[in-house]
């Protein structure tokens, strides 16, 4: 073999061991819902009001403390961006309008009429009851039927609201929702789930 194959096989291997090489620590998936910290979704939303139906498509990221819900309508028009920092400074912003408070559902309910519970709602997209300990919004005892064949949630009924599942996809070997609606007349929103991350 020539010196230079031996300089070329010497550069592949090399190559070969750095590709291999981890690039840092990797967090393991949550070994069930409860335990899932960080999640991201997108998807489809439609939202419907006592006089008014909107649709589009939302991203939802959310940890312990903080969360980033964006919801753009057909065509990339009308974003609407509801935020919460890890210091719980909530803000709206959509159009030209952007204001602050320390409720989400409370400033969307103000400033465009929608009653949506964001925080049960971060419980209720993963299947999830709401706890009643909550400290930053009250709830009220829940009430859940189970499909009797998979024991996945099929409805939830918890502080005037009824969340249906109609569908739920794996996610790293965890069940999550994939279509669901959240109702308490005339107010429903559904959401269509197209994509999962969760750590």
């Amino acid at each position: 073999m020539t010196y230079r194959a031996l300089f070329i096989s010497a550069i592949v291997l090399i190559l070969s061991a750095c590709s291999s090489k981890p690039s840092g620590p990797t967090t393991p998936p949550p070994t069930s819902i409860d335990a899932i910290q960080k999640w991201e979704t997108s998807g489809r939303v439609g939202i419907r009001t006592s006089d008014d139906a909107i649709s589009g498509n939302f991203n939802w990221q959310t940890d312990p403390n903080s969360f980033a819900l964006k919801i753009v309508g057909p065509f990339g028009q009308g974003a609407t961006k509801l935020d919460q920092t890890n210091d719980g400074v909530v803000t709206l912003a959509y159009k030209d309008t952007e204001i602050k408070g320390d409720n989400a559902a409370t400033l969307l309910h103000q400033e465009l009429g929608w009653e949506f519970p964001v925080e049960q709602v971060t419980y209720w997209i993963r299947g999830l009851v709401a706890p009643s300990d909550s400290t930053t919004v009250p709830t009220s005892k829940a009430q859940i039927t189970l499909d009797p064949e998979t024991e996945l949630p099929e409805t939830i009924k918890q502080d005037g609201w009824l969340v249906t599942y109609s569908s739920f996809t794996e996610v790293d070997g965890l069940l999550l929702p994939r279509k669901m609606q959240v109702s308490n007349p005339p107010f429903k929103v559904n959401l269509i789930i197209n994509q999962w991350t969760i750590q």
